[in-house]
């Protein structure tokens, strides 16, 4: 029988370790309860668990069947919440490792692309040109070198297309990231962080003498996790309110009939509400858009902004 301990922490999520074997049902166990193997770290553990609650419901359900099947498990739950500016570096810090780990995989696709090329002309660089292929027997051997080369050349021009994709996936994540930090995407994860802490009081006020421990800690800790990161989302609107690019505009400074340019567009506003403007779209309904997407605002109460 296995020695198993399950472990987690915000820095590395969910983790089983252990003397575990191939057939001997461990990982069945786990798999039931939403853990999966990585390959990279060569262990069983939960899919984006890292600087999430950890659910303790599933983790503790699991290492009961592993003892009742005779396995020593063990369980140690670190449940810290890491503040928003070390989440947001570590994020990054994997997003630069990853980018690098694509761009030398394009360089190394890029060789093989050259490599594989030279071996495919090298194959028939001894033939002369236009020389005919004899017909059966005879001309099986010139045939084969042919088809080997074109299928090398073949090889190679696949492998140059696959690194070219490279520097496209690493200015992808790039933009992604920058998407992400926006305060406008800011902004909306926020209201959509503050209804889930809203949706889960109601699950917390709905608990009973009768419910888990287990559950009781696992709302406990999502509730410390949102917390944390609406608070730490909100000290970047902060920062950005402060900085001038972040709250310009409001119901305020924002009335029907002005021009506000967004997402690239310029549109008539139909109405101002508290925290969204409609805007004409030339049909019978209105588009609505928070008022961190503006960018400019043609107002005729005031001086157009350019």
């Amino acid at each position: 029988m296995a020695t198993i301990e399950i472990t987690h922490t915000a820095a590395d999520g969910t983790l089983v370790d252990g003397d575990t074997e191939r057939g001997d049902g461990t990982g069945d166990i786990l798999k039931r309860y939403g853990f999966r193997w990585f390959r990279s770290l060569r262990q069983y553990g939960m899919p984006q668990s890292r600087d999430r609650a950890p659910r303790v419901v599933a983790i503790e359900a699991a290492a009961e069947e592993l003892r009742a099947a005779g396995h020593t498990v063990t369980v140690e739950i670190d449940e810290e919440v890491r503040d928003n500016e070390a989440v947001r570096a570590d994020r990054h810090e994997r997003l630069e490792d990853r980018r690098a780990a694509l761009s030398a995989k394009g360089e190394k696709l890029s060789r093989e692309a050259d490599s594989l090329m030279k071996a495919s002309d090298a194959m028939v660089e001894h033939l002369p040109l236009g020389q005919p292929v004899m017909p059966g027997r005879r001309g099986r051997a010139h045939r084969n070198l042919l088809e080997r080369s074109v299928t090398t050349a073949i090889k190679s021009a696949q492998t140059r297309q696959a690194a070219e994709q490279m520097p496209a996936r690493v200015a992808g994540s790039v933009r992604a990231e920058a998407y992400r930090e926006r305060p406008d995407v800011t902004a909306r994860r926020v209201d959509r962080l503050e209804k889930e802490l809203r949706r889960l009081d109601r699950r917390m006020a709905g608990l009973t003498a009768h419910s888990s421990d287990a559950l009781r800690r696992q709302y406990e800790g999502e509730r410390r996790v949102l917390v944390e990161r609406i608070e730490g989302d909100k000290k970047v609107l902060d920062e950005a309110k402060a900085a001038g690019t972040f709250g310009r505009y409001s119901k305020d400074n924002v009335h029907k009939g002005d021009k506000v340019h967004v997402r690239g567009r310029w549109r008539t506003v139909v109405r101002a509400n508290a925290k969204t403007v409609s805007v004409e779209t030339g049909y019978s309904w209105a588009d609505l858009y928070g008022y961190e997407e503006i960018r400019r605002v043609h107002c005729e109460h005031g001086e157009p902004e350019s």
